[in-house]
């Protein structure tokens, strides 16, 4: 029995089984150390030197007056992705620790290489497609590049365009920047569409259907969307009015202080800011009373008074014209007129038209006319019939006198 032991055991190498069992104990104490060493080195070097820094390298990521990330934030995602190195680089040393150690023997060593070769085979698959696709990547690069500094390139023109250092005949300054917007669009478009076959699987049927549902999605949800867009870009180069200019579409009167791409705000006499889409605009009348009148004359506002017929129509119509002139930002030169509108069953029904520079303050101006007229004809003995004050109109119609 022990004879046959002893045969038994003979057959082995134990100087082979030694050299394995050596090996096993380093690849052991190999990833022990390695543990222990990451572990100090991330707790003890890493993390302390990220937050004395913190400080000074996080400032905070602000867009336009939002703060983003807080530096707090920025510190803590910082260490976060520390301690994610931490384990990547311990779980990929107990991968290649545990590769090594069946490798050491024999009846294990096809398990190791199929270990190794299920990580290496897929780094390699994407090394393999990465240099294949290299000339691909070339073309994007420079296509990205061009497309980035001839914007840069429109995007000085305008700039100098609109300041009037650059001047195109039949070119307006105000076009610059919506100009420069269009072609930018144009520009990215043109880019995507040139990229587009350069990326990889562009062709699979996978990447075209997931293209045509965004497609459709944004036909779809997107058409109020690009009509404001046409709309606003028509605007533009029709020169309707402009920032600052008073203008009325449809019921809203007041001055435009805003332009998007998809809307312009007004705001009113009351200070309320009235938001009218591009469309409704373009598919309105609008009224421009800031650029109606000339230098010299202005803009003709004009206003309904009623008079009794036991008034003299002269006595009446100079009392009326005296007190536009004794109002405020009423010209003198051209002089206010009266128009005889109406012969009414009880009434003379006058219209008072009065020239100024300064049409957004139309309400204050026929406050104070009001007021000027009523007391001219009270210190004239005059009995007015009660006034009718129809809605204030502006329009720029020439002198018929």
């Amino acid at each position: 029995m022990l004879r046959s032991i002893y045969e038994y055991l003979g057959g082995f190498d134990w100087l082979e089984i030694s050299r394995m069992a050596g090996l096993s104990i380093a690849v052991v104490v190999g990833q022990i150390a390695i543990y222990v060493y990451v572990r100090k080195l991330f707790q003890k070097k890493i993390n302390p030197f990220i937050a004395s820094r913190s400080h000074e390298d996080f400032k905070g990521i602000k867009f336009r007056n939002y703060m983003l990330l807080t530096p707090a934030r920025l510190l803590h995602i910082s260490l976060f992705f520390s301690k994610l190195s931490m384990y990547v680089i311990l779980i990929f040393s107990f991968y290649i620790s545990i590769t090594l150690l069946f490798g050491i023997y024999p009846g294990t060593r096809s398990f190791a290489f199929t270990l190794l070769y299920g990580v290496l085979d897929p780094f390699l698959s994407i090394i393999k497609s990465f240099i294949a696709y290299i000339p691909n990547l070339l073309r994007i690069i420079v296509i990205v590049a061009v497309t980035h500094y001839f914007v840069k390139c429109l995007k000085f023109i305008s700039k100098e365009v609109g300041a009037g250092r650059i001047i195109i005949q039949g070119f307006y300054p105000d076009w610059a920047q919506a100009t420069f917007n269009l072609l930018r669009f144009l520009s990215y478009a043109f880019m995507v569409v040139l990229i587009f076959p350069l990326l990889p699987d562009s062709d699979s049927a996978v990447f075209r259907g997931v293209s045509v549902f965004l497609g459709v999605l944004f036909s779809l949800g997107s058409t109020t969307i690009i009509s404001n867009l046409v709309a606003g870009m028509v605007l533009t180069y029709m020169r309707s009015f402009k920032l600052g200019d008073r203008v009325k579409v449809g019921e809203v009167l007041g001055d435009v202080v805003e332009k998007t791409p998809f809307a312009v705000r007004i705001k009113t006499s009351k200070k309320e800011v009235v938001t009218v889409p591009n469309g409704a605009l373009l598919s309105s009348n609008v009224v421009n009373y800031s650029t109606s009148g000339d230098e010299r004359s202005g803009v003709i506002l004009y206003m309904p008074v009623t008079v009794s017929y036991d008034v003299p129509l002269r006595d009446a119509i100079e009392l009326i014209t005296k007190a536009a002139l004794k109002t405020e930002n009423v010209l003198d030169n051209p002089a206010p007129f009266v128009l005889v509108k109406n012969l009414g069953n009880v009434a003379t029904e006058l219209e008072l038209n009065i020239y100024t520079h300064e049409p957004e303050k139309q309400p204050r101006i026929f406050s104070d006319m009001n007021g000027n007229i009523r007391s001219l004809f009270e210190q004239n003995g005059i009995n007015m019939v009660t006034p009718v004050f129809g809605r204030v109109f502006l329009e720029n119609t020439s002198n018929p006198q």
